[in-house]
């Protein structure tokens, strides 16, 4: 049985469905390990069994198997998170509500709209079960009636991951203040930076003053004495519902080509989830550290256009057939054709490596064969699909179309 310090240990999980992802991959030996963490008013006790990694676990924990916390209110916080009801951001609070039930934190998570609502048949809402089973709570409601959807709960730590623009994030923010919560994060996004020519980037760079992110992060700097913010990127990860990989299995599994604007040499950034959840939980447990920091929330490395194609090809084993374009020579739109930027979009989280000592797990080779065969076990790389626009292209660049 180890004895640690409680302010410079923590436990780093995240999980998957109904079993538990580690964040780091195990030996390939069987390790089972108990802890006891203690503080002057904390204890913290855990016991894990871990299984051998293989491809076919998906470095994921059987479901035997065995974890215990016990923790007093020194160093359980109660967390708010407020989640949006669509686009990619929602399984950022997913994975993060579980991580932080699995540190022994108290988790609700507030959704936007109503639950018996259609968006609430898709992931990751319709896993949500999973959150509660852990001993979460889930409500849903309006955001701007956030006191009384929570019952007047008071929470030690809010994080808004709905709102783009002041006037959807005021009302949560002036909650938080006048309910006492002690530290306030922001979903933000590394969209708002301007385009560089010295990409990557970084922390600090210039920002569209236009935003509506911009706003927001600025009025919670004058709002809120511990703060933090985070600017993410694209992502991927179980119970994603943004179409991101998945537009190239479609394309890929179906011997079409995959049709991408410019040189396909454009840099971006795709991260996993768990590691975006892993850097909110730190940022909760190490609130000093964290304090009026914009962080982005991001994978150490880039990728290129053309190498999310080369990836998710060698993810589901296939062939690719890659063709380039200029999308004014063809006449349609880049950002409806195709599910990135088309120009160096990247950033690098060297905040959270310096001030959290965070560190990415993102491995796009092995994530993407993990969502590949959710690709197919849902099913879909044999539904209907109709290419409208990319039949549009190619037939611009008098390039057969596939039948």
């Amino acid at each position: 049985m180890a004895t640690l310090a409680s302010s410079s240990s923590s436990l780093l999980f995240s999980a998957s469905s109904s079993n538990l992802l580690p964040f780091s991959h195990p030996s390939t030996s069987r390790l089972s390990f108990s802890s006891s963490l203690h503080s002057s008013s904390t204890s913290l006790s855990t016991s894990h069994t871990l299984l051998p990694y293989t491809s076919s676990t998906s470095r994921q924990f059987a479901n035997h198997a065995a974890f215990s916390i016990t923790a007093s209110a020194a160093l359980k916080k109660k967390v708010l998170i407020v989640n949006t009801n669509s686009g990619g951001h929602a399984v950022i609070g997913f994975y993060f509500a579980k991580e932080l039930l699995l540190a022994g934190h108290a988790v609700t998570i507030l959704t936007v709209g109503e639950e018996a609502s259609d968006k609430m048949k898709k992931p990751p809402f319709n896993r949500f079960s999973e959150i509660v089973s852990a001993g979460g709570r889930t409500v849903w409601g309006n955001p701007e009636e956030v006191g009384s959807v929570v019952g007047g709960e008071v929470f030690d730590v809010v994080l808004d991951n709905n709102g783009k623009d002041l006037e959807t994030v005021r009302p949560v923010i002036d909650w938080a203040k006048s309910s006492g919560a002690k530290q306030f994060l922001f979903i933000s996004s590394a969209g708002i930076y301007k385009p560089t020519d010295e990409p990557p980037h970084v922390e600090g760079d210039v920002v569209k003053a236009d935003a509506g992110h911009v706003g927001v992060e600025k009025y919670i700097e004058e709002t809120f004495g511990s703060w933090a913010v985070f600017r993410p990127q694209y992502m991927i990860g179980s119970g994603n519902n943004k179409d991101c990989e998945e537009w190239f299995f479609d394309r890929i599994v179906r011997d079409r080509p995959v049709l991408i604007p410019g040189s396909g040499l454009e840099l971006t950034n795709i991260a996993h989830a768990r590691d975006l959840s892993s850097m909110l939980t730190l940022a909760v447990e190490k609130p000093e550290a964290a304090n009026h920091s914009i962080f982005n929330c991001v994978s150490d490395r880039a990728v290129t256009l053309d190498g999310i194609a080369k990836l998710c090809a060698q993810a589901a084993g296939r062939p690719v057939n890659i063709v380039h374009y200029d999308p004014k020579a063809v006449g349609v739109d880049a950002k409806k054709a195709f599910p990135f930027r088309n120009l160096h979009f990247y950033a690098e989280p060297r905040a959270a490596k310096t001030k959290l000592g965070w560190e990415s797990t993102t491995n796009l080779p092995e994530d993407l064969k993990e969502r590949f065969e959710e690709y197919v076990k849902i099913g879909r790389d044999k539904k209907p699909i109709k290419f409208e626009l990319d039949d549009k292209i190619l037939e611009a660049l008098k390039v057969p179309v596939p039948v």
